[in-house]
């Protein structure tokens, strides 16, 4: 959808809500268990601004029921728990206002949230009236930032490779096991081997599919009861990195936030997404799961399966491993 039309529907559905002449509610300081208090004057900002911007999808109410946002997939979020996907902190605590201004200026790769070219007193404005939607903001402060380690293997990208394959295909021993949710990227055999040369432990893949993710439970509804309560939880399928897009990664030489995206840039909001896991999903927080030169070993693989996404070498290599024997 272009710009010129996306706002066509956002000011249709802003002026069709404006018809209602409903009062607004009479905002107050809002006190967050930080210790800040936000302004009613940065609040009624923020409404403003997510009237406009957000609740044709989001709703009104931050309940992800807006007009817009019918049979949209993923579905908007909830923002009456409190709970987000991308926090830069330990998954499922509250993220930092830096990480929801980035998924704001940036959008979400994949999904309906477009990014959007604001002023910034607009976009802070905005962060901190969603916190009106939910409770938790004035019950917990939000998590410890997620900070990024110096890259150990800066000069040594082939070796930070290896050791990422290895990290990604099997469980236990510093290693994360990514294939276990998201898919294998190595022969069957292959596979079996490198996992009986790390654990010891021999596996037997005949009959196995490593090449197909399954669904999993998530904590982000998509059906509501007749009091907008969940009442169904939306099943997530994890990425298979050569076909789809990761949310918060995007491709390099593309531009974002009016910048060039550099190969580093995208390492490292992979190393990000990885170490901080997905709020409400099944991906956990690797950061302290694993020894840090192995968290960015991972970073360095998956972007070399990133690299690949939608190209003939990623669905060639598709054929090859789902035809590839056990032995």
């Amino acid at each position: 959808m272009s710009r010129a039309a996306r706002w066509a529907v956002v000011l249709g559905l802003v002026l069709g809500a404006g018809c209602r002449k409903e009062p607004r509610p009479v905002l107050a300081p809002l006190k967050l268990a930080d210790g800040r208090t936000v302004s009613v004057a940065t609040l009624e900002r923020g409404r403003d601004v997510y009237t406009y911007y957000c609740a044709s999808c989001h709703g009104e109410r931050g309940d992800g029921q807006g007009p817009a946002g019918t049979g949209m997939r993923p579905v908007p979020r909830d923002f009456r728990q409190g709970l987000f996907k991308f926090g830069d902190v330990p998954a499922g605590e509250l993220p930092t206002d830096a990480a929801l201004k980035r998924t704001l200026r940036r959008g979400l790769q994949g999904t309906p949230m477009f990014a959007w070219d604001v002023p910034e007193a607009d976009v802070e404005a905005v962060v901190q009236y969603l916190k009106t939607f939910s409770p938790r903001w004035t019950q917990e402060a939000p998590g410890k930032p997620i900070t990024a380690s110096e890259d150990p293997w800066r000069g040594r990208e082939a070796e930070a490779i290896e050791r990422g394959r290895t990290v990604y295909h099997v469980a236990g021993a510093g290693n994360a096991g990514c294939s276990s949710c998201h898919v294998a990227y190595l022969p069957r055999a292959e596979l079996a081997a490198l996992v009986e040369k790390v654990t010891g432990r021999k596996v037997n893949l005949a009959g196995a599919d490593p090449y197909t993710a399954q669904a999993r439970e998530s904590d982000h509804p998509v059906a509501w009861d007749a009091k907008g309560e969940p009442a169904k939880m939306a099943r997530v399928l994890p990425p298979d990195f050569l076909f789809q897009a990761p949310r918060t990664v995007f491709p390099v030489d593309a531009t974002v936030e009016g910048r060039p995206y550099s190969a580093q840039a995208q390492r490292e909001d992979l190393y990000r997404v990885i170490a901080s896991g997905v709020g409400g999903a099944a991906m956990p927080t690797w950061k302290g799961a694993i020894p840090e030169e192995n968290l960015w070993a991972l970073a360095y693989y998956v972007q070399t399966l990133v690299d690949l996404r939608d190209t003939s070498e990623a669905r060639a290599l598709k054929e090859r491993l789902r035809a590839s024997p056990a032995q």
